[in-house]
């Protein structure tokens, strides 16, 4: 910064009109060295808390891959149930020895189920491993007032609730995923719907699991904690680490379960340190040089982008990335090698996306495909993944699906759901969508085969649209 120095020193007495300019030149240098100040400390304030969101955003990294694993082994969990509840419903004569063998090869597969039940009539009658589990044989949930509630939650929404922590009857505390048994009825009617026989329940090592996905209280330098007991989310009672964590400014995120969610939160174990020495230093050189404190500045915004750039979702419609669409694909690749559990790969693709951009402008571009990507989102299931991997590509994995009838459907759905009048600001604008599909592991067995099988799908399907157009 540099002002003019004007010397009193000698002379007559400074006229009116020359103190008018020594005191405006004053008042300007005082103003500038004033603004120079503000600006400085303006610039390391901003720089501290950048320093502190890259903190942040390194935690909310850390949080989210933690999150992608968590529910990678929730799902995996899940299928051992819905296997448990098909093999109960088809055998209505189902011998001890019959459980016993097929529970063995279930439960092999998951790596932290403690043990498997099935409740008929809502009281516990085959249980696996009987060992260190026999306590729990005859336990009728209708009398516990403490696992009746959630039983009767599961009833009630006809679907899979994942309650807990629990105290079981055999010792211990863990999560108990639940699904209902529908058998058909006794009678001759063929129309007659299914009624409730009973529960499968498969119990949870919740140690293990948050083990697995890297979120024990302490662990890698972080704090962790979770809440959501029951699956209530925010207002639930806390499951895991220190539940003030979460009125400490840490960093949140959900965690996606069936009909209910957990919140997880993750601080630095030594809070939210940061390292002021190059802080000082630049507050001490902005005194003199503002353009370098600017520089530096600069610097810390672009290591701030490149750290918020490591996250795993879309920063404009908040979808996975590609990151963690292709982690997912690994997971359920890996788990139908094992289960024989498929799914199904849609490919998306925005017709006529570049002209609308062009016409209106980039911001209504981005504010269509954050509605695209809304709407796509409320046309599939919680349990399937919707990613936007390009300009105007999305992809959705469907699990536990498969077949072209299936995919079919659900096409035709998204195309409906999407092709709908979108409204922003004061203009009315209609897009279309071209999809292709692939099954694994009908169509492919590999991961990137079965992308490009649905891309090439999508393109036909696009190549066809402008062909009747």
């Amino acid at each position: 910064m540099h002002g003019t120095i004007m010397s009193l020193e000698g002379g007559p007495p400074v006229g009116g009109a020359r103190r008018r300019g020594m005191l405006a030149a004053g008042v300007a240098g005082i103003i500038v060295l004033f603004a120079g100040i503000l600006l400085t400390e303006l610039i390391a304030n901003l720089m501290n808390d950048a320093a502190r969101e890259r903190l942040q955003a390194t935690a909310l990294s850390r949080l989210a891959e933690a999150r992608a694993k968590l529910e990678g082994e929730i799902n995996a969990t899940l299928y051992i149930g819905q296997g448990l509840v098909s093999y109960a419903a088809t055998r209505p004569g189902l011998s001890q020895e019959e459980f016993q063998r097929f529970a063995e090869q279930t439960v092999s597969i998951g790596r932290n189920v403690r043990s498997v039940a099935i409740a008929p009539d809502n009281v516990i009658a085959y249980v696996y491993p009987l060992a260190s589990n026999e306590r729990a044989l005859g336990f009728d949930y209708r009398e516990s007032a403490d696992q009746w509630p959630a039983v009767k939650r599961v009833m009630d929404e006809r679907a899979t609730i994942i309650a807990g922590p629990v105290d079981l009857v055999q010792g211990g505390r863990a999560l108990i995923a639940r699904t209902p048994i529908y058998r058909p009825g006794l009678d001759s009617d063929p129309q007659a719907e299914p009624g409730y026989w009973g529960v499968a329940s498969v119990v949870i090592n919740m140690e293990g699991l948050f083990a697995d996905a890297g979120i024990l209280p302490k662990t890698g330098g972080y704090e962790f904690a979770m809440r959501g007991a029951d699956g209530k989310g925010a207002d639930g009672d806390p499951i895991m680490g220190d539940p003030a964590l979460f009125e400490n400014d840490a960093v949140t995120l959900p965690v996606s379960l069936p009909h209910g969610s957990w919140e997880l939160a993750a601080r630095p174990a030594g809070g939210w340190y940061v390292d002021k020495t190059g802080i000082h230093a630049a507050r001490g050189i902005g005194y003199g040089i503002s353009l370098l404190i600017a520089v530096l500045s600069g610097l810390v915004v672009s290591a701030h982008q490149r750290a918020r750039a490591m996250a795993l979702h879309d920063p404009l419609t908040g979808l996975p990335n590609r990151r963690l669409l292709e982690d997912r694909l690994s997971q359920l690749a890996a788990l139908c090698e094992r289960t024989d559990l498929g799914f199904l790969v849609l490919y998306l693709d925005l017709n006529g996306f570049k002209p609308i951009n062009d016409a209106y402008g980039h911001a209504v571009g981005d504010a269509l495909l954050q509605e695209i990507g809304r709407r796509i989102t409320d046309a599939t299931r919680r349990s399937d993944t919707v990613a936007r991997i390009g300009g105007d590509e999305f992809v959705i994995i469907v699990p536990g699906a498969g077949g072209e009838q299936t995919a079919r459907h659900l096409a035709g759905r998204l195309r409906q759901r999407v092709s709908e009048p979108l409204i922003i600001g004061e203009r009315s604008i209609t897009i279309e969508v071209s999809i292709g599909w692939a099954a694994f592991p009908t169509d492919s067995s590999s991961v990137d085969d079965l992308l490009a099988l649905a891309d090439r799908r999508m393109y036909s399907a696009k190549k066809s649209a402008s062909a009747s157009s």
